[in-house]
């Protein structure tokens, strides 16, 4: 059996939502943090989380990322990349850059033999190989 997180399940959680529905949600998210339950945290939901937060719900950039970070540390959440996705949202706290940028630099960071494609010289400020083609 695979269970999933959706992104508004999410968005009660980090934003503490009051409504009846946040009960269930807390009651979820404590199962997840002792480990008595287990879900995937998919890379898309964790991104939309981000942009609905920064958009929508206007919290800044230092509450999303420190929000995030610690949900990473919940024993029942599983996310795969676990450690470029730490990084990335390390990066996004620390930067400017949009957070599909950190994801792409936490990817390739730290093996020049790993090549990215883009015209985008912000990423020459990272350990990384940007090739224009």
């Amino acid at each position: 059996m695979t269970a999933l997180l959706d992104t508004n399940i999410l968005i009660r959680f980090l934003t503490s939502d009051k409504t009846k529905k946040f009960r269930g949600v807390y009651s979820l998210f404590k199962s997840l943090e002792r480990g008595d339950l287990r879900v995937e945290l998919k890379l898309i939901v964790l991104f939309q989380v981000i942009f609905v937060l920064g958009s929508f719900y206007s919290v800044p950039r230092e509450d999303i990322a420190t929000g995030m970070l610690g949900i990473l540390e919940y024993r029942g959440i599983i996310i795969k990349e676990k450690k470029i996705v730490s990084r990335m949202i390390k990066l996004w706290h620390d930067s400017k850059l949009d957070i599909v940028d950190c994801y792409l630099v936490a990817c390739l960071e730290g093996d020049r033999q790993n090549i990215l494609y883009s015209y985008d010289h912000d990423f020459d400020k990272f350990k990384i190989n940007r090739k224009e083609p």
